[in-house]
């Protein structure tokens, strides 16, 4: 080995050491700041008009970012004849659109509507962990007999910014 070869070898190492060591500095400085996704919701199948009942959901978190609220709308899977463009559809259940979008607002308002205005309430209980877990009372008013999902999305901060989780369902039957 060319002792030129020698030295660059001791710089590369040099160089990536002072760049890892800068790296871990700065996350011990300014951790960085984590994503939430929620990954199950859970409430009584059967509900009733007028009661309170606790949701709970499970979330994956990178770091721990602080939730503010969980919004919620009930939905159905009835067949209406009009209805919105396809692309509304698949841009929101595939998107962070926000629930109350455009396209969102179509199937809530008016003769067409599929699903209720969206409501939030703040968490009673907030467990971090993996999974971690929250815990949210909801008091059912106006809730049709042919709603059959609850939909629900997180609000949380991270990085001074507040964002939107993913969206979630879960089954339930409203009883008369």
């Amino acid at each position: 080995m060319s002792p030129r070869s020698v030295i660059a070898s001791l710089v590369a190492v040099g160089i990536m050491s002072v760049l890892f060591s800068s790296c871990t500095l700065m996350q011990l400085i300014d951790p960085p700041h984590g994503e939430l996704r929620l990954t199950r919701l859970h409430m009584p199948e059967i509900t009733g008009e007028d009661l309170p009942y606790d949701v709970s959901a499970t979330f994956e978190a990178d770091g721990r970012p602080v939730i503010k609220r969980a919004c919620f709308r009930w939905l159905t899977e009835r067949a209406s004849l009009s209805s919105p463009p396809l692309h509304c559809y698949a841009a929101e259940v595939q998107g962070h659109h926000a629930i109350d979008s455009v396209c969102s607002r179509w199937v809530t308002e008016g003769q067409n509507a599929k699903s209720s205005p969206l409501f939030c309430s703040h968490l009673e209980q907030v467990e971090y962990g993996s999974p971690g877990r929250f815990v949210v009372q909801i008091q059912t008013r106006n809730v049709a007999a042919y709603y059959n999902w609850l939909e629900c999305y997180a609000e949380y901060t991270t990085g001074g910014e507040i964002k939107q989780s993913n969206k979630i369902r879960t089954a339930v039957r409203v009883s008369n």
